[in-house]
């Protein structure tokens, strides 16, 4: 309940700063990770702490970290890794708008969604 109010909240704030992209009342809810490259854009949340957004799916390349209640959209999945769009400045400084890969645990959509696999990213390098 504690994560769900914090992303009502998230998205709030971004929906009084800027127009928020959502998902046609059409749409069929997604489900897995398989089903995220059949949507166009999906507003989630960052729901940890010191993750990593990376130049490509597994890559080495750090381009920034991302930390809890950031917000954006997803892009596309590929192998538990997720394409993430910033809706807005991150809580270390990275500008809105910036893309990168996610490892898909750390994010959860407005409709519920997690991804259910195990983390493909961890803290340890």
């Amino acid at each position: 309940m504690k994560r769900f109010l914090a992303f009502a909240a998230v998205t709030l704030t971004a929906a009084a700063g800027m127009a928020v992209a959502a998902v046609p009342a059409q749409a069929t809810p997604v489900k897995g990770a398989s089903a995220l490259s059949a949507v166009s854009a999906v507003d989630a949340a960052i729901i940890a702490d010191g993750v990593r957004l990376r130049s490509s799916a597994g890559g080495s390349t750090v381009i920034g970290y991302l930390y809890y209640g950031d917000y954006g959209q997803l892009l596309s999945s590929s192998g538990g890794w997720c394409r993430f769009r910033l809706g807005g400045r991150s809580a270390s400084g990275l500008p809105s708008g910036t893309t990168g890969w996610v490892s898909c645990s750390y994010l959860a959509t407005e409709d519920g969604w997690k991804f259910n696999g195990p983390a493909v990213d961890t803290l340890q390098e």
